[in-house]
Parts: C-alpha cells; structure tokens; sequence
C-alpha cells in the first residue's frame, strides 16, 4: 500500500520524487524499449496486459483503500488488482504493480507491506512516468475553462486518476516556479468527487475511465492448469495447483477484509 497523498504533504512526495526521478525515468525507459515486454504499443490497457503475463488476478473488493498487491508463495508470484475501484486507478495500480514485477530489488516473503516506503514511493513515481508523460505540455495546450475540467480532460487523455495527474502538475509547476498553479492544485487536491461519472458526462468525456470495471478473472492460471493437465493428464500434482489457486483467492479475500 501506498502513503496516502494530501495537500499537507504533497511537497515531501515531490522532493522524494525528485530524489528518486533519474533512477525511475531509466528504469521506464528499458521497459519502454524492450521489445519482448512491449509487444502492444498504443493502448490504455497496455499495463494490464503486461500483468497477464505474470499470471493477473483481477476481482472486485469492496475496500477503496485496496488497490492492489503482488501475492508471494512457494516461490510463485501472483499480481492482484481490485476491480471495484474506477478503471483509472486500475491502470495506475497495474503499472505501480508491474514496477515490483520487473525492478524491486526489496526482498519479501509474503506481499508488499506497506512499510517499505521507499519502494512504495518509487512504484508510484514508475506509475507516473509511464501515463502521464507529457502532461504538463497538454495542459498547458488545452482550450480556456475551468481548472477542474482541465484536470478531467487530463485524465481522459492520459487514463490516469485525478491525484496522479495533480501531482505531475505539481512537478512541472515547482520547475516552472509557477506559484500559481501550485497554489490551485493544492486547493483543490483533497476534494472528492461522488459524481465524476456525471461531471465527465457534462464535458463530453468518456465516463467508463472513473467507473468500476467489476471484472473477474483468473484465466491465465486456469489455462495453465488447464494445459498442463492436457499434457500429463497422469500426473497428480494438477489437482494441488488447484488448490493453490483456491487457497490464494481464499487468502486475498482475507486479508483484504482485514484491511478495512
């Protein structure tokens, strides 16, 4: 889990982000070039589909808080994203994910704690860097009207929740000494929507972005089990990946609960 971001403290993020910045931009960079990984180019749903490989889990928890975790057995590592939340923050949430995936270097027996700040901060800046580059420039091309709508339009283009494209705003309005614009984001950056459906509705954006999705799968590692059992259907241990597959759906509900 990640620290929660509020305008009190939206300047020590940017400063740790700034720290980290160098070392996250190289690390998106590999990702973005390497051709084995990037198979598909031009989708919103690009990080989902990375996730596929590492076997996704995706089921709806009713817990706002609960985004996401990457789930660690036996060796095996499973990625979980909570489909109750808005499709924005699934994206989010997945390439934060896929970070863990490919660079964390922080050793873990179970699932990322929420105690490993560092981490934690470098997954939401990797997040960063792959939506919403080129934010600012959008921003600042956009058509005269209200801050807000901006920040909407932002998030369609870029498929990225509010809080993310705020903070990239923020970024580029500390480098552009723009006091400004870091005085309205911060007003502006704990607000919450109960009808952002609505509100994206009004300004002719495509609302599907901050709803739920409610989507259920774990066809990756069915299938798998699947053709392992097609191709030694004598082997007895088909029966305990099964049951593995329970056992972690049965553990993710748990935990989640215990969460809330």
């Amino acid at each position: 889990m990640s620290e929660l971001i509020t305008a009190q403290n939206i300047d020590l993020v940017i400063k740790k982000n700034r720290e980290i910045k160098d070392e996250i931009i190289s690390q998106a960079f590999k990702l973005q070039t390497n051709p084995v990984i990037m198979k598909v180019t031009s989708t919103p749903q690009l990080a989902l589909l990375i996730l596929q490989g590492f076997g996704l889990i995706q089921m709806p928890i009713e817990d706002k808080y609960w985004s996401g975790a990457i789930f660690v057995k036996d060796r095996k590592i499973i990625p979980v994203l909570n489909t109750a939340l808005p499709r924005a923050n699934q994206y989010f949430t997945a390439w934060h994910e896929i970070y863990h995936l490919i660079f964390d270097s922080v050793s873990f027996n179970h699932f990322i704690e929420a105690d490993n700040t560092l981490e934690e901060r470098k997954a939401e800046c990797f997040a960063g860097c792959m939506l919403l580059n080129g934010v600012d420039r959008y921003y600042t091309e956009l058509p005269e009207m209200d801050f807000i709508s901006k920040v909407f339009c932002c998030m369609e283009t870029f498929q990225a929740p509010y809080k993310a494209v705020l903070v990239s705003l923020y970024e580029y309005a500390i480098q552009s000494e723009n006091e400004k614009l870091c005085c309205r984001i911060k007003e502006v950056f704990d607000l919450q929507f109960d009808d952002l459906p609505d509100r994206f509705q009004k300004l002719g954006l495509d609302d599907s972005l901050v709803k739920p999705s409610y989507v259920i799968n774990t066809s990756f590692l069915q299938e798998k089990i699947k053709k392992s059992k097609s191709a030694a259907p004598e082997l007895n241990y088909h029966k305990d990946n099964e049951e593995y597959l329970m056992n972690i759906m049965a553990e993710v509900f748990m935990i989640t609960r215990g969460s809330k």
